[in-house]
């Protein structure tokens, strides 16, 4: 069986099952990856996932492969992503965990995401068990030396994490109806109760948790909310907060319905929790309001890649206090860790919002956030990087005021323009920003021409 390496990602394996990826390639990555555990003098892991449909099976064979390689497994079940990074982070005795998910990706996609002690991500690691992998390189426990699999309770986690966050000491400071909309993904199993006991009045919706995603895809970002939208301004709700398929993006809508934006979200953090000299992080795919209005507030504002991983090691390397990524990826590292949970900065936001007595629409209405436009152009994976490579080469040509730490991005005055590969689909992501949105529109017009251009021509000579 051909197996495609491009399933094999900047920070996880993920495909389409049956087509792509099936459980003897969980199997034999996540064997691998207890040896490097064991390489590294680690020996227990944990073992969680999200509520699709394949999860059940993938987690078996995740399992199989961990104590095949020697490691014991620890497995937690159906439980947000953030919460089984919580369980590795909390748990002095855990060096490393396993979470099956395809985040947001459509039903047919499933995956594995490999994670430190800390709860964060593997990075170059996942190259390691690439190499591994396609050479062949696993070392299989003997008979005497296989580790065992033990079963943790998932309720008692859920309310472990609870507790953690009743901890932190935000709440809601006075009564306002919040609208959650988990979108059959796991999220549903722990969001309404947390803003419950926060709390909050709660207006849950699409809470069930169904791996076929009936209420639409599972892609809060860049997925048609019209529906939820509509019940925000029916139900008048104050805000509403839409969750992915594994809870590691929130997305918060104010009551007109508009998306509150990520970096709109870390600058109404950092005026409230943080404080000036502070160093935030974030990714290349950002909106330049962030670093255009914190630096005059006094605050260090840091770029990185795009990925969970790499916003991680930024904080780790820099010290510093909070992490966003454009996607609704955040980092609240002044905790304590360093791995992203959207569901609880989610939490915080709101508590905030609560406290501060000022409307999400009245905030989004003074910060005004810069127009922003997000396309995804389909693109194989297998010509992906280079049709960024050739892009890159003649932009680097045209341009002087530009970022090649992911992709390219490339800075006007009052605007920027990124052109990056997707490290989880098949497509090019070009995302397109002004103050003026006509000045947005126009660039985004003349920048996805080259994108088309460019694919084409790389598809007639490969």
């Amino acid at each position: 069986m051909h197996i495609s390496r491009e399933i094999f990602r900047a920070y996880d394996i993920r495909g389409v099952i049956g087509r792509d990826l099936f459980p003897d390639i969980i199997t034999r990555a996540s064997a691998i990856f207890a040896n490097i555990i064991l390489e590294t003098g680690g020996k227990n892991v944990t073992l969680a996932g999200d509520g699709r449909t394949s999860t059940d099976m993938l987690m078996s064979a995740a399992a199989s492969g961990i104590v095949s390689g020697g490691c014991n497994v620890y497995i937690t079940g159906k439980i947000p992503i953030s919460v089984a990074n919580f369980v590795t982070w909390r748990r002095k005795d855990v060096h490393g965990g396993a979470y099956i998910t395809a985040s947001h990706n459509p039903p047919e996609y499933n995956g594995i995401r490999f994670r430190h002690g800390d709860g964060t991500g593997f990075a170059e690691e996942n190259q390691e068990i690439k190499r591994r992998f396609f050479e062949d390189e696993i070392k299989f426990a003997n008979w005497d030396e296989l580790g065992s699999i033990y079963t943790l309770n998932s309720e008692l986690i859920i309310d472990e994490y609870l507790d953690f966050v009743s901890s932190l000491g935000f709440k809601a400071e006075r009564k306002i109806k919040i609208l959650l909309d988990t979108r059959n993904g796991i999220a549903g199993v722990i969001v309404p109760k947390l803003f419950i006991n926060l709390g909050f009045d709660v207006v849950p919706i699409n809470v069930n948790v169904d791996g076929r995603f009936p209420a639409g895809d599972p892609d809060p970002v860049h997925t048609d909310l019209s529906k939820t939208i509509e019940i925000v301004k029916t139900t008048h709700v104050s805000m509403a907060i839409a969750y992915d398929g594994d809870g590691d993006r929130a997305v918060m809508i104010d009551k007109k319905g508009r998306k509150f934006p990520a970096e709109a979200v870390a600058i109404v953090l950092a005026r409230e929790i943080l404080k000036p000299g502070d160093t935030i992080v974030y990714n290349v795919a950002c909106s330049s309001m962030l670093r255009e209005v914190l630096e005059e507030e006094g605050f260090k504002c840091v770029e990185c890649r795009v990925g969970d991983v790499f916003v991680a090691k930024k904080l780790k390397a820099t010290n510093a206090k909070f992490g966003v990524e454009g996607s609704y990826h955040f980092f609240p590292s002044w905790i304590g860790f360093y791995y992203d949970d959207a569901i609880l900065v989610s939490a915080i936001f709101a508590s905030l919002i609560s406290r501060i007595n000022k409307s999400l629409d009245k905030l989004y209405n003074e910060l005004k956030p810069w127009p922003m436009i997000k396309e995804n152009i389909s693109a194989p994976d297998e010509i992906k990087w280079v049709v960024v490579d050739y892009i890159k080469e003649k932009l680097l040509k045209m341009y002087d005021n530009v970022s090649t730490i992911d992709g390219i991005k490339i800075y006007f005055d009052g605007a920027s323009v990124l052109i990056r590969p997707s490290n989880t689909e098949p497509k090019i992501r070009v995302f397109t920003e002004a103050k003026n949105p006509d000045t947005a529109m126009k660039l985004h017009k003349t920048f996805k021409k080259i994108v088309l251009d460019t694919i084409s021509e790389v598809k007639q000579y490969r």
